[in-house]
């Protein structure tokens, strides 16, 4: 078994007073300094970014980021104070950057204790950091580097990858001819060990794969998931950390994720009568789902292990409850695995996840119920943009027998409620290149519409009467066993 020659310290020393430091973090010095730079450059770095960079050595990257970024905003940590030491004092020198770099900044200690440094970096980057070391070292370092990034925050990381069918006990000869190996250094790995070193940990990774890396290291992108730890928000715990059981008692709209949805006795039905939906209308596991108010995850969690990696895409703009429903009802493996995509704006856009990310359904739960005329019309207009050419957009409406249930209410009401007439929900419709319907599918408290581009692609008149929603067993939803 080989052994990383960055634990030998004394070694590193000598060699650092040799000259050859540039030759102990693999050489290569302009081509992979550059490279990470550019990389990160290319992926959201900006000259204000506050940058960690956990193994960063001499600086082979970090004299691109400090000649870059403001002043003292780029950091690093090592496990070998020389190398810090020839960092600062000869390539910084050299490049006459010293000035832009706090010395204080280089920090160096060998078990990524981050406790000196600030909470708020966006962006670190681990650059041929992870090849040299067993997976409960990158555990520990994923950990703790957590509570010093924000939410949202990315991750950068070099791994060297096999395939997941790779033999274990195999070493792997790669195209730059490196040899790596299961349980030595360098280290490999496949892409669902990463997945489990992050189980239970507020990250989700994406493999970002070729980078250009001149030895065939891979890249892995991690986000910083919001994970609303007790201890940040005391004041919120009485309510927000209930059971289950103890939530059911809490008024709609209270500070729990089950709560602050609706009547928190009818989570669970909420998230089935959704689902069953969906289903009844066409929805299969390779179809991609925008949940728009996808809030505490009421249909996600069951969205969400149902389709496909990356096929769900939820918007809401407050990230606790999606935090709180990841950590109750869904787990970070699930995550890990099902790849979902959430955005947290407040302004009813829908294209925010790319020009490609067309949709075959659109969900709107207990949203339209909240919209004056401007905001309902708005969101329609925006759910047209993103759906696919026989896209189902399906919302719930307070339904008023008068033509124009609430004429001149703007913006967003809540607590309260907005109704709509039916001729003014097909007016809002048609105004946004849709048709619409109504489903006698049975819903609690409002009613369920659904709009398409083309006639073709709603439930005919016949059809309609399989999409009832009854529920048997159940005296809460008796009202949904009514012969209309």
């Amino acid at each position: 078994m080989s052994l990383n020659s960055y634990v030998d310290t004394a070694g590193v020393k000598r060699s650092v007073d040799e000259g050859r430091h540039r030759d102990l973090v693999g050489g290569l010095w302009d081509e992979i300094g550059r490279l990470q730079f550019e990389y990160l450059a290319n992926n959201g770095l900006s000259q204000s970014s506050k940058l960690l960079d956990v193994g960063c050595g001499c600086l082979r990257g970090g004299v691109h980021f400090v000649a870059y970024l403001q002043y003292g905003l780029y950091y690093g940590l090592d496990s070998n104070e020389s190398l810090l030491i020839a960092g600062y004092e000869v390539e910084l020198t050299k490049l006459g950057l010293q000035a832009k770099l706090p010395r204080q900044n280089l920090v160096c200690n060998t078990d990524f204790d981050f406790g000196s440094l600030p909470s708020d970096f966006d962006f670190a980057i681990a650059q041929s950091l992870f090849t040299h070391l067993p997976r409960n070292h990158i555990r520990l370092c994923l950990h703790r580097l957590a509570a010093k990034m924000v939410a949202g925050g990315k991750l950068f990381a070099t791994f060297f990858i096999v395939t997941d069918d790779y033999p274990y006990g195999d070493a792997f000869e790669h195209p730059a001819g490196v040899i790596s190996f299961d349980a030595a250094d360098p280290y490999h790995y496949r892409f669902r060990d990463i997945l489990q070193i992050c189980e239970d940990l507020p990250w989700r990774a994406k493999l970002r794969g070729d980078w250009r890396h001149p030895r065939n290291q891979l890249m892995v992108e991690f986000e910083r998931i919001d994970d609303f730890h007790r201890a940040a928000h005391p004041e919120q715990n009485s309510e927000r950390f209930q059971s289950f059981e103890s939530a059911k008692q809490l008024p709609a709209g209270a500070n729990h994720y089950r709560a602050y949805v609706g009547p928190p006795d009818r989570f669970d039905f909420m998230s089935g009568t959704q689902f069953c939906l969906l289903f009844s209308l066409g929805l299969r596991d390779h179809h991609r789902v925008l949940d728009f108010g996808c809030g505490s995850l009421r249909l996600g969690r069951l969205l969400i292990p149902y389709l496909q990696p990356g096929g769900y895409y939820g918007i809401d703009p407050n990230q606790w409850l999606i935090a709180d429903a990841v950590r109750c009802e869904l787990g970070y493996s699930v995550v890990q695995l099902k790849q979902p995509h959430f955005d947290y704006n407040s302004d009813f856009r829908c294209d925010v996840f790319g020009d490609d990310a067309k949709f075959d359904f659109v969900v709107a739960q207990s949203i339209v119920t909240h919209c004056g005329e401007d905001l309902a019309q708005k969101l329609f207009c925006e759910v047209s943009k993103v759906m696919g050419d026989n896209g189902k957009f399906l919302f719930s409406v307070i339904e008023d027998s008068e033509p124009t249930a609430s004429p001149g209410v703007d913006g967003w009401v809540y607590p309260g409620c907005v109704a709509f007439g039916v001729s003014q929900l097909e007016k809002s419709c048609a105004n946004a290149q849709l048709k619409c319907r109504r489903l006698p599918w049975f819903h609690p408290g409002a009613v369920w519409f659904i709009a398409a581009r083309e006639e073709a692609a709603l439930p005919s008149p016949a059809e309609l009467r399989f999409l009832s929603g009854a529920v048997l067993f159940d005296r809460q939803f008796e009202l949904s066993r009514r012969e209309s």
